[in-house]
């Protein structure tokens, strides 16, 4: 990923803001740009390592992740402040004592 965000718009890159997220895919939050961003997405419970799976996008509008038990909607001003590492599933963290 470049600093300018140009990877953000490839649906197929593995970091990318998240802007990008499609319904069904999961991130981990790997960076937040700026500390206005990082205070609100850490009331969302979003801080670096967390894991969060894309709800669906509204269109125009925010990306629906859900961030633990909870499901957030997040305006795309802040998704775009967000950066995030695709996963090809779930993280283990929220899944402690969950057989596999």
């Amino acid at each position: 990923m470049t600093e300018t965000g140009k990877r953000q718009a490839d649906p197929a890159c593995e970091e990318c803001t998240l802007a990008a997220a499609r319904r069904g895919e999961w991130f981990e939050i790997v960076a937040v740009d700026d500390d206005l961003a990082r205070i609100q997405a850490l009331r969302f419970g979003m801080s670096e390592g967390a894991c969060v799976e894309c709800v669906t996008r509204v269109p125009a509008g925010p990306i629906v992740v859900k961030s633990g038990r909870q499901e957030i909607a997040v305006g795309r001003g802040l998704a775009e402040r967000i950066h995030v590492r695709r996963r090809r599933h779930g993280h283990h963290r929220d899944r402690q004592g969950s057989q596999n």
